[in-house]
Formats: structure tokens, sequence, C-alpha cells
């Protein structure tokens, strides 16, 4: 990455939403960052229905398989070092206006034939820490190269103004797309070793993996802050969520129905 590209990154991103910084980590690195993925994907106890840090989804063939980890930083220090590295801090400062402080993260894994996620803002979820949403930020670390065959982020590009209601039934839950201009989606192409930055409240989307390799990409997210703890709060909460609303168990009850 280039540090004289920054002011036209952080334009872009205040204009449109996200921006796309190409190269942050190095071959070397992202080889690293691989082989500790595949270390964390084959650790005892990841496939339990009950494990509160795994979340399950449905293949092409219908089957549960499990897409992320998360939290993960606290298992994997090779990975934390990814989101705590020097050139992605400092680019983040430039572009955000400030020091920027980790407020969650996960890996995911989508395999080949699985699918993405619904249109959503990632504010929705974050309005009770009672942060502007201009502060909070998510990173994509990608790993492998990305794109919408892959199941990458397709964006609504310039979205980002306001939180949108979702739709007549449910106002207070995700965004509406019939109130989002569909003509202003992007899908970024990203090679292994670049990193997507998007605001918090730019809809954004991502579809089945049509591909034939897995799509894994490492989300760290950030809050402009001086505050310490907030990684420790927003998962004691997060934590607390998940046991109350069951959230993540969906193979445990589709197996287990009468339960």
């Amino acid at each position: 990455m280039i540090a004289a590209d920054l002011p036209e990154k952080k334009e872009q991103y205040w204009k449109d939403g996200y921006t796309v910084l190409r190269g942050v980590y190095g071959d070397d690195e992202v080889g690293a960052y691989r082989k500790e993925c595949d270390r964390l994907w084959n650790l005892d106890g990841l496939d339990d229905d009950l494990n509160l840090r795994t979340e399950f989804r449905r293949a092409a063939d219908g089957q549960y398989v499990f897409d992320r980890l998360d939290p993960v930083l606290d298992i994997s220090p090779t990975l934390t070092a990814a989101a705590k590295h020097p050139v992605l801090l400092e680019a983040l400062r430039t572009v955000l206006g400030g020091s920027a402080e980790i407020l969650k993260c996960k890996l995911i894994q989508k395999e080949p034939g699985v699918n993405g996620y619904a249109v959503h803002q990632d504010f929705l979820y974050w309005k009770w820490l009672d942060e502007h949403p201009d502060l909070l930020t998510t990173v994509v670390i990608n790993l492998y190269p990305s794109d919408q065959r892959s199941g990458g982020i397709g964006f609504y590009r310039g979205g980002h103004q306001e939180l949108v209601p979702g739709p007549a039934g449910n106002p207070e839950g995700d965004c509406d797309p019939d109130r989002l201009d569909a003509s202003s989606v992007v899908f970024p192409e990203l090679n292994a070793g670049d990193v997507l930055v998007f605001h918090s409240l730019t809809p954004h989307y991502s579809g089945r993996n049509d591909s034939d390799l897995p799509r894994t990409v490492l989300l760290p997210s950030y809050c402009v802050t001086d505050e310490a703890g907030l990684y420790q709060r927003y998962y004691k909460r997060e934590i607390d969520r998940r046991c109350k609303e069951m959230v993540g168990f969906e193979r445990y009850f589709a197996q287990n129905s009468s339960v």
C-alpha cells in the first residue's frame, strides 16, 4: 500500500461509504494467516452445536456447516497481529481521523455453495454503544481473491448517510432493500492481502459462494475512541445475548426438534 494514496482513499470512504486498501499484507503474511486459519478450523470442539464461538449456516446440499469463529482474537495471537498491524492502524487513523480501537473481530470461511447474508447495516446492531456512526467501521482482510462469484460483499455506494428503516412489517429490523438504489451496488474485486474498509451505516450484503474455493476473511471492527476495554465490553454483552436468544444454535434445534 502506498501512503501517498491515503488522502484519496479517505475521500472515497466518506463519499461512497467504503474504500479499498491494496496490498496491506505481503505474501508471507498472507501465507502465515492462511496457515493459522487452517489450524483454527481444525480445533477440537468447533463442530459442537452448543459452542458459543461458532455459528452454522446451510450449504447448497441443505446441510449445516459452521462458517465463523466469533470471537477469534483470544485464541489466535497470529490473527491478533493482523488486526493490529501497524500499517493497517495507521491507514485507519488517516481515513477515520483518529486512533481506532478494536471493537470486535470474527473469522469467516464461506465454503463453496454456502449462502451469504441479507442486506443490513452494522450500526443497527451497535446502537447500544452510544457512539456516533462515523466513529465505527469494519475492515475485511482478504486471505484469498474475492469477487461477486465467490460470495464477496456488495455495497450500496453512498448509502451511508442514514439508518434505513426495515420493511413495513418490521421497521426496526434490517434495512428494507426497496428503500435503496439497486443500481448503486458495487462488488469490489480484491486480491489476497487487500483490505476493505466500510462505514457502519453502509448497506451491504453477500451472495452464495459459487466459486471452487472457500472465501476466508478476517473481519475486525473498530471504533475511534479513547475508551479502554471496549472489546471486553462488547463481548460480555454479546455472549449474554447469544445465550438469551439462542443465536448460533440453528443446527442443534434442527436436529433436536423436540427440545
